[in-house]
């Protein structure tokens, strides 16, 4: 399908960058990055909870300790 659409320059540059370097025509890169930001399978849910939100994370996301909380903390 051809249809004309305006974008801004800095979304237009890096799909020309992409098409560019994958060898690909740039209405190709543009609907594969459609479609991708499209699909909602892959990325966590947000449900909204009393004073945090929530995100849906896969099964095998190793927990974060503590400790390595206290010790980013204290790096800042």
């Amino acid at each position: 399908m051809r249809t004309t659409i305006t974008l801004d320059d800095e979304a237009y540059e890096a799909a020309l960058t992409l098409a560019k370097t994958s060898g690909k025509r740039l209405g190709e890169v543009i609907s594969h990055l459609i479609r991708r930001a499209v699909q909602t399978t892959d990325q966590p849910q947000i449900r909204g909870g009393k004073r945090f939100p929530k995100f849906g994370l896969p099964d095998d996301t190793p927990m974060i300790s503590l400790r390595a909380i206290r010790r980013a903390w204290e790096e800042e």
